[in-house]
């Protein structure tokens, strides 16, 4: 898992796991100075962590690539278009924390 950025990635499934972090972060105006997004978020892992690269080059155990796989394609249920407050209640969201947890409970 050299080809991932560990710290990336981790921050980025602490920011998907939590309700608490998504309503801080994504709903913040930014006078606190932390402001994020679903996509931020998303591109922590996938993008930033280089879970993608790791996906298409065979680079994950099976069991962790699976469960990233699925953390993908429920993710993919979320509309991207629609306000943060709709991302955080969408019904895919209970699934997209159950996996992060997961994820996160993996890495360490």
């Amino acid at each position: 898992m050299s080809a991932i950025n560990k710290q990336s990635v981790v921050w980025a499934l602490e920011e998907l796991a939590s309700r608490e972090e998504q309503e801080r972060l994504w709903l913040s105006d930014g006078s606190s100075g932390q402001v994020s997004s679903f996509i931020e978020a998303i591109c922590g892992v996938y993008d930033d962590g280089g879970v993608s690269r790791a996906l298409n080059s065979n680079g994950l155990p099976i069991e962790l690539a699976t469960r990233f796989k699925d953390l993908s394609m429920s993710i993919d249920k979320v509309p991207q278009e629609v306000p943060p407050q709709e991302q955080i209640d969408h019904p895919a969201m209970i699934e997209i924390i159950r996996l992060s947890k997961e994820l996160i409970a993996k890495k360490q």
